[in-house]
């Protein structure tokens, strides 16, 4: 299968697409880019990371890094173009982009919830869950961004709810899948962003509680960073806060939460694209990948001089 490189930010790539300018990647930028993890989806599909840096031949690396995931929540396709943005940013524009970027390890998981996606794309465009079968009144899936072990226990109990929090946490392939990729990154990961759409918003932790987080100040500033960027280059205005200040309402089991609270990683975002829906036209796609990479950009290099906060790893789960 050949992927057209030069109309990728053009259309929304399939689940198959996307693994293979992975793959076309790997193999074309060998000395930048690989492979970094496989897994499967509930339905079978390959479940990809990358990672990018100048040490990338080096398998056990010592430096700082950066986590980044999209489409946990199925619709929200261009949050998928966006990382693939970055990842082509990253590798094919590596020249022009900030020697502060290049000081650090990209993980990049920009197709989290494969099964979900494509049954977004060619049944049901709103669907947002996974698409396992949970063996009542014929619902199926849950929301993955609920079901992570931090306040899994308010998250929503209802099966067919689209914010089904899953029978216990960890419940999907989809999220055991991230847990092992902090397992696999952790200590040396300090900044953690989850891409979702369209609320133009970037929220740290926590979701779960107004109780903020010790360095709430130092987040606060990263997301700010990324909204002030954003505004003077676009004219898009971000709101930056916690999640459940900006949201009104609590959420629990959050890929943030679990990041900053249990993986202990000192920076946890949530970036919520500034697009018209959830997949926006395809003219669009370009523009609203250059503009939220302005806002990426910002963010690491505020938290590259921000000060880092020393944890106690937790063996517990809150």
């Amino acid at each position: 299968m050949n992927v057209d490189r030069t109309n990728i930010f053009k259309q929304y790539f399939s689940h198959e697409e996307v693994n293979q300018y992975l793959a076309d990647l790997a193999q074309n930028y060998a000395n930048k880019i690989e492979i970094f993890s496989r897994a499967s989806s509930y339905e079978g599909r390959e479940i990809q990371s990358v990672r990018i840096s100048p040490d990338v031949q080096r398998k056990k690396s010592v430096r700082s890094c950066i986590l980044i995931d999209a489409g946990i929540h199925a619709r929200e396709w261009i949050t998928i173009s966006v990382a693939l943005y970055v990842i082509h940013q990253l590798v094919e524009r590596d020249a022009i982009n900030s020697r502060v970027l290049r000081n650090f390890d990209w993980i990049i998981l920009p197709l989290l919830n494969p099964d979900g996606y494509e049954y977004s794309r060619e049944h049901n465009k709103m669907w947002r869950k996974t698409r396992r079968p949970l063996g009542v009144n014929r619902c199926i899936g849950v929301d993955c961004n609920r079901n992570f072990n931090v306040s899994w226990g308010i998250g929503i109990p209802r099966f067919c709810s689209l914010l089904f929090r899953g029978e216990r946490p960890f419940s999907e392939q989809e999220t055991r899948n991230v847990r092992d990729i902090f397992r696999k990154i952790r200590p040396n990961c300090q900044f953690y962003l989850s891409m979702h759409s369209y609320a133009k918003a970037i929220l740290y932790p926590r979701a779960y509680s107004r109780t903020l987080p010790i360095n709430w100040k130092h987040q606060h500033e990263v997301a700010q960073a990324g909204a002030n960027a954003i505004l003077r280059a676009t004219g898009q205005k971000y709101r930056c806060g916690s999640a459940s200040s900006i949201l009104n309402f609590a959420v629990g089991g959050s890929s943030i939460d679990y990041a900053h609270d249990i993986e202990k990683i000192p920076f946890a975002l949530v970036m919520e694209i500034a697009s018209k829906g959830f997949h926006p036209p395809k003219t669009n796609i370009s523009r609203i990948c250059d503009e939220t990479w302005i806002g990426i950009q910002a963010m690491v290099m505020q938290m590259a001089i921000s000060p880092k906060v020393s944890f106690t790893r937790s063996k517990t789960t809150l």
